[in-house]
């Protein structure tokens, strides 16, 4: 079925050097970027990034947690994680403590680290709610469905 999919796609049949074109990993990629760089830009003011941002949000509403776990619920490289969490641990946002036979660190956000939240808040619900209003209610309640479907579809492949 996948395979005559892609035999059947237009951007195969008319150029085969544009095939990233339809690319699933391509074009969600590519999505992301744009869609990163809007948040970013968003966020600027904050002095948090959105990697930043969402790492205070999980540990806020979340409460403390292990690195290992905050980095498999964001499905979030280790390395990516940690270039996160330095500033963030830099700045007293965030305080990590080494616990248990293996001395895990489990990360909890800091009373600053509300409070550069609670800052940031308004500049994200603005491009949350851009984001919403550009692809109307309905479309985007779909691609979150959509995006977390895939993302578990995958993940289990």
């Amino acid at each position: 079925m996948a395979d005559e999919l892609l035999r059947n796609e237009p951007h195969h049949a008319l150029a085969p050097e544009l095939a990233t074109a339809s690319c699933t990993c391509a074009s969600l990629r590519r999505t992301t970027r744009v869609v990163t760089k809007f948040y970013e830009d968003a966020l600027k003011p904050s002095g948090l990034t959105p990697g930043q941002f969402t790492i205070l949000a999980v540990l806020l509403h979340r409460g403390g947690r292990r690195q290992s776990e905050i980095s498999e619920l964001l499905a979030m490289e280790r390395t990516t994680l940690i270039r996160n969490l330095r500033p963030l641990e830099a700045r007293g946002l965030i305080v990590g403590t080494a616990s248990g036979p293996r001395h895990a660190k489990t990360l909890e956000i800091t009373s600053d680290g509300k409070a550069a939240h609670e800052l940031a808040l308004p500049h994200w619900q603005s491009a949350q709610s851009k984001i919403i209003e550009t692809l109307g209610t309905n479309r985007w309640s779909s691609l979150m469905r959509d995006l977390a479907t895939t993302a578990e579809s995958v993940q289990s492949v």
